[in-house]
């Protein structure tokens, strides 16, 4: 069951002085839902209460549990189901900063720390209260974005995605990027990433292989040397555990998809 919870309107400025109005929506899906797929202009905010949420788009997987927090960009097509309670949010695309929406399409998921754990607890009373004042929500909106799109100031962050190529990549040179020791940094990194950094440096390489797999006929040890692998055999065990299938067996599925019917 979805409940609609209603609108939030944001007054923003156009270029002749004139004043449109955005608006704000909010779903609450209260029991299971089956898989659907849709696209629209507007992006969403996934808040897991209970259970899962289940969400793909662009060719990436997400199962999303309490704890964490989700971003779908806008105009992308995305398939959906839920287990269990979950909010949802409709950000229209004006409220989304076109230089954050690359960063925020890779890293579209955020764990929920103590700090946010009481964020996560007003969305919900300003949904669930027919009496709040909704206009708050859009400042609870703009703090959780912030904590999104904060991240990628990480130096070591934007290092992994413009080096990635590089089988050189240590652990304890990221750490000294940020000026901290391995074991504080990793921790850190999973609080603000939501990943290992060795979890993030794979999957970074793995999204790239898949692109190139889907878009060329280098060999898959071409391949793996492009995206920082140094032989064939531990790329396709970097590739298997991620997409449960390797790399091989991914291309043929492209190449199927492609053929007419």
């Amino acid at each position: 069951m979805c409940r609609f919870n209603g609108t939030v309107k944001v007054r923003t400025f156009i270029g002749n002085g004139s004043v449109s109005v955005s608006v704000i929506t909010s779903y609450t899906y209260t029991e299971s839902l089956e898989l659907q797929s849709h696209a629209h202009e507007h992006a969403h905010i996934i808040i897991p209460l209970e259970g899962s949420y289940y969400i793909s788009f662009l060719g990436r997987e997400y199962h999303l549990t309490p704890g964490q927090i989700g971003f779908v960009p806008p105009a992308a097509e995305h398939a959906f189901s839920c287990k269990g309670l979950t909010i949802t949010l409709n950000i229209p695309r004006e409220m989304v900063k076109p230089v954050d929406l690359p960063f925020l399409t890779e890293n579209c998921i955020l764990p929920v720390d103590e700090k946010l754990e009481p964020l996560v607890r007003l969305i919900r009373q300003e949904i669930d209260d027919p009496l709040g004042k909704k206009e708050s929500l859009r400042y609870l909106f703009y703090f959780l974005y912030d904590k999104f799109a904060s991240r990628r100031f990480l130096v070591s962050l934007r290092y992994m995605q413009d080096n990635y190529s590089s089988p050189d990549i240590s652990v304890a040179d990221l750490a000294a990027m940020e000026n901290y020791n391995v074991s504080y940094y990793t921790d850190w990194f999973k609080k603000n990433v939501g990943y290992m950094p060795s979890e993030y440096l794979q999957k970074i390489r793995i999204d790239k292989a898949k692109e190139i797999l889907a878009t060329t006929r280098y060999r898959v040890l071409d391949v793996a040397l492009q995206v920082g692998y140094t032989n064939a055999s531990s790329f396709s065990r970097a590739f298997k555990a991620l997409e449960h299938m390797t790399p091989q067996e991914y291309r043929n599925t492209i190449y199927k998809k492609e053929v007419p019917k």
